[in-house]
């Protein structure tokens, strides 16, 4: 395996070879982005790099092994950030043998151009008949000028115009580029290299078994446990979307810019709902699909409209609450809608509704900034200005733009003193005074608020114990990261979370070592600590791992509740 580095500004490329065939994923653009990247630099500038980097087990039919780990500085939290995506660019780099791309400089402002990758090496495509392209009309285009036998990962106009909730979307199974690197506006940093799209030759769907027949039943033995598990059978039927009633009967599902932990409607925008309605609607609508070849989990689905219409794929928890109770919004038809537009704009439905949430907490204010109308401002139930506004992202209008730069570029002119986001990042669905170890992962993570870091609201007992939040978060980031670092959909956690024997004994057999029972523990907490030693280099102190103030004065209704994690308990998570 090796490493593809290319220069942008002079097309130079070179060759090195992986020097730890286990490195990659998450590890490998924290190691990657700690070599090359000055901590101090400008994010959008020539000097920051982008890495595409997959997992260890990518490329060689291992269930969900083909993530795509997207690496650089983020111009949201000016930190080391790492986004991946699901979609079939993992395995198909993979397959032409390379565990990383890492993409430096940037191509000529007036030349933006495609980069392209196959069995017969690398070559540049022109980029200007592209720009201005949707994701889904960018793939089109470029199925129809390339071929059909391309991975495409790409940016919308919000990626060109450096937005800050910019995100990278890669094309999934079936060709669409419903696959979005989201978080941390890394779509930016891709735009800011005038780079609208990389094309990768697709991995065959038989493109044949491991090398060896030990690694051959190490594999089908993991497969059978994962498709047989309780938890992946729930996700298979009803999605990431049976998560919205269990936060709701919890008290912390964000209510109008985290203002309640509980939502009327609820119920209207749930996963029994999402689930019945698909059935009902028929057409393009499953309640079950697959983002890549192989897996096994097929936690996706496709949301019809009335018509049995494509509405969106996929149509997921987090959106269901940012975009959905976050904004008041009732009906699945409306969150599929701003779902979709985000998508074809390319920005994060986290970032991008948690800034229309704090926009519509904002129209009820008594006093506005000068410049700000307050008839310019949505309101809280109001769908179809919502959809207006991440429209108005794609064409560049001013309010568009301030949607599109994140939920700390709208507070700030707004003048809001309640901005759910840590480290210049949005808070996803799961409002931190009650599931109080994710609330600790939002703080304490290098990633910013993310919760796909270390997610706690499925651990036994109350989330609300704030004696528990560390080490339950402590333990889900070192879990979460390891996972990333191979490349592997997290929801494998629910299967083997408790089994890691099956997934080791993978990585043994594929690669002939002998690793011990903790490798697991010892990797991810690997990747944590090359992470927060670059935003250590990179400035970041103890008062960065901080959630805002409010979260900790103002108690959330029904339950009560307050983020009470002692300040004591952050500081020292990592000692």
């Amino acid at each position: 395996m090796n490493i593809l580095f290319v220069d942008l500004t002079t097309g130079a490329t070179r060759l090195r070879p992986l020097a730890d065939p286990l490195a990659g994923g998450r590890l490998l653009t924290a190691q990657l982005i700690t070599e090359l990247v000055d901590p101090h630099t400008d994010p959008l500038g020539p000097a920051n790099v982008l890495v595409f980097a997959a997992g260890a087990l990518a490329g060689r039919r291992v269930s969900t092994a083909g993530r795509l780990s997207v690496g650089g500085l983020s111009p949201l939290t000016r930190g080391i950030k790492e986004a991946n995506a699901g979609g079939m660019a993992g395995d198909s780099l993979a397959h032409l043998g390379y565990r990383a791309l890492v993409l430096s400089g940037a191509c000529p402002a007036d030349a933006p151009a495609l980069f392209c990758l196959d069995q017969d090496g690398e070559r540049f495509f022109d980029a200007r008949p592209f720009m201005g392209l949707g994701n889904e009309a960018l793939a089109a285009a470029l199925d129809e000028k390339y071929g059909s036998d391309y991975v495409i990962v790409g940016i919308g106009p919000a990626g060109e115009q450096l937005l800050g909730a910019a995100g990278i979307a890669v094309t999934d199974s079936h060709g669409q580029p419903f696959r979005l690197a989201a978080r941390g506006g890394l779509g930016a940093v891709m735009g800011s290299k005038h780079l609208k799209a990389v094309l990768i030759r697709r991995m065959p769907q038989h493109p044949g078994r491991p090398a060896s027949a030990p690694a051959r039943s190490a594999t089908a033995a993991l497969h059978k446990y994962v498709a047989g598990n309780a938890r992946v059978l729930d996700l298979r039927e009803y999605g990431t979307a049976s998560t919205l009633m269990l936060t709701q009967n919890l008290g912390g599902l964000p209510t109008r810019n985290f203002s309640a932990g509980r939502f009327e409607a609820a119920e209207a925008i749930g996963g029994d709902h999402l689930h019945d309605l698909i059935l009902e609607r028929g057409g393009a609508g499953t309640t079950t699909e697959a983002c890549m070849d192989g897996c096994v989990i097929q936690c996706s689905n496709i949301f019809p409209d009335a018509q049995g219409n494509l509405a969106v794929a996929p149509l997921e928890f987090e959106t269901l609450g940012l975009c959905g109770s976050n904004l008041g919004l009732r009906t699945l038809d409306e969150v599929a809608r701003l779902n979709r537009l985000c998508n074809d704009v390319g920005v994060d439905t986290i970032e991008v509704g948690a800034a229309i949430g704090v926009l519509m907490q904002a129209a009820s204010a008594p006093t506005l900034p000068a410049g700000i109308r307050r008839a310019d401002l949505p309101r809280f139930g109001d769908g179809e200005r919502a959809a207006q506004l991440v429209a108005e992202i794609g064409q560049g209008t001013p309010l568009g733009r301030l949607v599109g730069s994140g939920v700390v570029a709208a507070g700030r002119a707004v003048g809001a003193t309640r901005v759910p986001a840590v480290k210049g990042q949005a808070m996803s669905s799961y409002d931190p005074r009650v599931v109080k170890g994710t609330g600790v992962t939002y703080a304490t993570s290098p990633q910013g608020a993310d919760h796909t870091a270390g997610l706690t609201v499925f651990a036994p007992g109350d989330p609300r114990d704030a004696s528990r939040a560390a080490a339950l978060s402590r333990g889900s980031q070192v879990q979460r990261a390891a996972y990333d670092a191979l490349g592997l959909c997290v929801f494998n956690i629910g299967a083997t979370g408790q089994r890691a024997d099956l997934l080791l004994e993978v990585l043994r057999k594929t690669y002939e070592v002998d690793l011990p029972d903790n490798w697991l523990d010892t990797l991810g907490r690997q990747v944590i600590d090359v992470e927060r030693a670059f935003n250590r280099a990179a400035g970041f102190t103890a008062a960065d791992d901080r959630l805002p103030k409010y979260f900790e004065e103002e108690a959330l209704p029904p339950t009560g509740s307050t983020f009470d994690v002692p300040a004591a308990e952050l500081d020292h998570l990592w000692d």
